[in-house]
């Protein structure tokens, strides 16, 4: 018995290398598919390899004399004895021609080969079928986010972010822009061809470089030696004004020496001058309440030997157009004031822009975010930055006085938007 092992493109071709081989009296013992490296090494290809059988004593014998060869599987039936044919010959009819099993034996043959192959290729299957779900799951999400799937045309690394950057409530067609930026600053070092398969984690560095870059930080309040700084903070009721009027005096009171002195024009809300009157006693700063513009005046001049002069303003509905326009005449005796917008992070981002634009005839030069603490989600930061266009001053994390209060950093707020991988956070 002489066994042996042939490769080929294809089953057909095994079989034809067989029978070349070693005849038609082969048999097939075994097929299987499996890869390996091509020629150059560029990549792999499939080839199919069959083990194949003869018996090398029966096949030196000629065949029968009468009729077509009789094969059963690759194996021709045994001679007769010459005594034997010579009666069949003589007293027998001529036997019926027997049935070429040999094309039913290849078809069988491919058949298995091919289901070797499949199984050969389970596993890799197996893995785009997860590949498929995951993307199926991932245009859904953003499907139901907003963002119509006829526009997504970004790498898998940039869509995952994408669908991050709108879960972290920033508008959608801001989370693409900024997606785009990043892909074009990725062709430009990957290459076209590349994009597709950039690490997560290099993608999302990008992303969060560009990010960075769209938001505009504004500088501290600048205190100038032997000059008085007026700084004011107004916005809506219940940002937190107040407190954070607190944080910047005890921060330049205790931190950097500098003489402070606090300016209410809230008299709408009694709590609020009490609550500011408080501040003053524990920082041991003073404080005036100023009614009308000559109040303020009069404030202003007293306070002249001031490094720093912190104006509370009133909080209202920014749809209340008759307070605004008062505070406004106030606040325009007061041509150096550094006014900030205070906003609210927990607001939504509708609404952070309608109340920016109300608040416009105050020409705020600064926003100021505040309960930072108070969400999960800082994507309406982003949003609101992009269209008041206005620089990002200070963000208020908690209640604490001066403690949570800091200086707004692009950096910081690329980390709140899309936190920074595991190896730069480290």
């Amino acid at each position: 018995m002489r066994v042996k092992t042939f490769e080929a493109g294809s089953m057909q071709d095994a079989l034809d290398v067989v029978k070349k081989d070693m005849g038609e009296e082969a048999f097939i013992l075994s097929t299987r598919t499996r890869r390996r490296p091509t020629a150059l090494g560029m990549g792999e290809e499939a080839i199919i390899e069959v083990t194949a059988a003869v018996d090398e004593a029966q096949a030196g014998i000629p065949p029968v004399a009468t009729g077509a060869p009789s094969l059963i599987y690759g194996l021709r039936t045994g001679m007769e004895s010459p005594v034997a044919q010579r009666h069949s010959h003589e007293s027998a009819p001529p036997p019926a021609p027997a049935m070429d099993l040999q094309p039913l034996r290849r078809e069988l043959l491919e058949i298995k080969g091919a289901v070797a192959a499949l199984k050969d290729n389970d596993q890799r299957n197996a893995s785009i079928l997860k590949e498929l779900d995951q993307m199926k799951s991932l245009l859904s999400r953003i499907q139901r986010q907003g963002m119509p799937p006829a526009q997504l045309h970004l790498p898998p690394s940039l869509l995952e972010l994408y669908g991050d950057l709108v879960a972290n409530d920033v508008e959608p067609i801001i989370a693409l822009r900024l997606c785009e930026y990043a892909q074009r600053a990725l062709t430009d070092q990957e290459g076209d061809g590349a994009l597709g398969a950039v690490d997560p984690e290099r993608a999302r560095l990008f992303l969060r470089r560009v990010i960075a870059d769209f938001i505009p930080v504004a500088p501290p309040i600048q205190l100038d030696p032997g000059k008085m700084r007026v700084a004011a903070l107004v916005g809506p009721t219940g940002v937190g004004k107040t407190t954070t009027v607190a944080k910047l005096a005890a921060y330049a009171q205790l931190h950097l020496k500098q003489k402070v002195a606090l300016l209410t024009l809230d008299t709408y809300r009694m709590a609020a001058v009490d609550q500011l009157q408080q501040y003053a006693q524990i920082l041991q700063v003073p404080m005036h309440v100023a009614l009308t513009v000559e109040d303020l005046r009069s404030a202003l001049r007293f306070y002249q030997d001031r490094a720093l002069v912190l104006i509370d303003t009133p909080g209202h509905s920014p749809k209340d157009t008759e307070t605004l326009n008062q505070l406004r005449a106030l606040l325009d005796e007061l041509p150096e004031v550094e006014t900030h917008l205070v906003l609210s992070a927990t607001t939504k981002p509708r609404d952070l822009t309608e109340i920016a634009l109300r608040y416009e005839p105050l020409r705020p030069t600064r926003l100021l975010f505040t309960k930072l603490d108070e969400t999960s989600t800082f994507g309406p930061i982003l949003s609101t930055l992009a269209r008041v266009k206005r620089p990002l001053s200070y963000l208020g994390t908690g209640q604490e006085v001066p403690e949570a209060l800091e200086l707004a950093t692009s950096r910081r707020v690329a980390d709140l938007i899309l936190p920074a991988p595991a190896k730069e956070a480290e």
